[in-house]
């Protein structure tokens, strides 16, 4: 048997490898972005955003609940970042609800029931 790899193949050897590549990563991509639920991280004098910024208790003015949702006003700002509004699942909200009680009254931050708007 004689083998014969022609420079042809080998290029669209290499072209369906960085297809396939370039769609599973896509897939990982989008299964990331619609699939997995953003959360805010409440340090001891931090909060995490669902963008992953850090803002110390200092930039915090107070924590706005509307209903369900829950909002975390910064100094100097007259609305909401749309990073820092977010509310509870049905299953945590009691638990959830508490702890952010708790770190207000540690950080020394006021939890207003208020309607608030967001800033895109």
């Amino acid at each position: 048997m004689n083998f014969s790899v022609s420079r042809v193949g080998i290029l669209s050897y290499f072209t369906m490898a960085m297809m396939i590549f370039i769609f599973v990563y896509i897939v990982i991509l989008i299964k990331r972005l619609f699939f997995t639920n953003p959360s805010i991280t409440l340090g001891s004098d931090y909060v995490i955003s669902t963008k992953n910024q850090k803002y110390e208790a200092t930039q915090i003015e107070c924590i706005y609940m509307n209903y369900d949702r829950i909002g975390i006003k910064l100094h100097g700002r007259r609305l909401v970042p749309m990073d820092l509004c977010f509310y509870f699942d049905s299953s945590q909200e009691i638990e959830g609800l508490k702890h952010l009680n708790e770190w207000a009254e540690h950080n020394k931050k006021q939890v207003k029931q208020k309607f608030f708007q967001t800033l895109m």
